[in-house]
């Protein structure tokens, strides 16, 4: 059971790095001058998936025992109330 665990938080952790990494290679194309349409819906679903990881990530943490610092949870509860717009670059 522990190395489910174990496995389920680093996938959690592995899923936020491959996000993280993705979103920042198309802010950096951006910054270099890259500014059509495509790149932005693109960067702002990079960005939406960044969010959603790092929320699984808190959310495997909380369900198996951490308390986080007040002000993570209210961070946390926004990023949520922002995933859970629809007019979003992954909701259409």
């Amino acid at each position: 059971m522990e190395k489910d665990r174990d496995h389920e938080l680093l996938a959690h952790f592995w899923s936020l790095h491959a996000a993280v990494i993705k979103r920042d290679g198309l802010e950096d194309r951006m910054r270099a001058g890259t500014h059509e349409q495509d790149m932005l819906d693109r960067s702002l679903a990079a960005s939406e998936r960044v969010l959603q990881a790092r929320s699984a990530l808190y959310r495997h943490l909380i369900g198996n025992g951490w308390t986080p610092p007040p002000a993570l949870v209210r961070d946390l509860v926004y990023d949520e109330i922002v995933l859970a717009e629809t007019d979003g670059a992954l909701h259409g």
